[in-house]
């Protein structure tokens, strides 16, 4: 098949590429599910990471403790 052939046969609609064009769809689905599944993961663990840590006292100061009375 030469390239002028395989132009004819795209523009009166012969050959058909909606195969294609839904596994590319489903693909970028799942891409972005797979996303935001592993982004609330991160934050979960995060959360969990940041409940253990103790808090520092090293900026601590009379003038941070009383700033907003």
């Amino acid at each position: 098949m030469d390239i002028q052939e395989l132009i004819q046969r795209r523009f009166t609609g012969e050959l058909n590429n909606e195969a294609e064009y839904i596994e590319l769809l489903v693909q970028v689905f799942a891409v972005l599910i797979l996303g935001l599944v592993l982004w609330r993961i991160m934050v979960v663990f995060h959360k969990k990471k940041q409940a253990k840590r103790k808090p520092s006292a090293y900026f601590d100061s009379k003038y941070s403790k009383k700033w907003n009375k």
